[in-house]
């Protein structure tokens, strides 16, 4: 087993900590000699894992003052590994808000720029979409690649890496709400209508459209969220 899967560990195992709030703002970080102690591991390896975090921004390291967790504002929750562990109902609301800020926008730009490739593209996704019959991790997937393919439509990069950045974050709300009957008719209807918008080239519209889009997504998941 390779030192970096070693280090990959620990970081795991403290960020699912975190996440469970087994350990919080201001906690203590154990100290190496108990990590290495805990985890049968060299010294090299603990500091390779507090380099990581700290790099992450989750914890703080102080000279004589040992390692300590970072208020959570410091937290890059973007970050992949963090994302894996973490993307739960925890963040539905401030992820659902994040995206009703960016899709209406996204929609309107990619109505003024998508071209010919980029619009088939989109149909091509959605109509696999539609005829999707896999579990419910394959209809979340196709979803967060249908919207991942109209961000790139926009012909903006730093856009279309912000929307990257969050596309994951609830993966597991979206697997949930996928087990839903009419999950797959209710995201269909309102990509349709958003992808009518952006061919025609009517940004006002296809805004309009994701913003009803979103209206349903957020009553989709919170009737999901409910159930679990």
């Amino acid at each position: 087993m390779s030192v970096r899967k070693l280090s990959d560990q620990i970081v795991e195992d403290i960020l699912s900590q975190l996440g469970s709030g087994q350990l919080g703002e201001g906690s203590t970080v154990p100290s190496e000699m108990a990590l290495c102690a805990t985890y049968n591991v060299t010294r090299g390896v603990v500091r390779e894992a507090i380099r990581s975090l700290d790099a992450k921004g989750f914890i703080k390291v102080s000279q004589g003052m040992g390692t300590t967790i970072a208020p959570m504002h410091e937290w890059n929750v973007l970050d992949p590994i963090w994302v894996a562990l973490n993307s739960d109902s925890s963040y539905f609301n401030d992820l659902q808000t994040t995206r009703e800020m960016f899709e209406p926008e996204i929609a309107a730009l990619a109505a003024r720029n998508a071209t010919p490739e980029n619009l088939k593209e989109l149909q091509d996704i959605l109509e696999e979409q539609k005829l999707c019959i896999g579990d419910e991790t394959d209809i979340a997937h196709i979803d967060i690649a249908w919207h991942a393919a109209l961000s790139r439509a926009t012909q903006n990069p730093i856009l279309n890496q912000l929307h990257n950045s969050i596309a994951n974050l609830g993966i597991k709300v979206r697997i949930e709400n996928a087990k839903r009957p009419n999950a797959v008719e209710h995201a269909t209807y309102w990509h349709d209508e958003i992808m009518r918008a952006v061919i025609s080239g009517d940004s006002d519209l296809a805004k309009a459209a994701m913003r009803m889009h979103m209206n349903q997504v957020r009553a989709d998941l919170e009737i999901a969220l409910q159930t679990t």
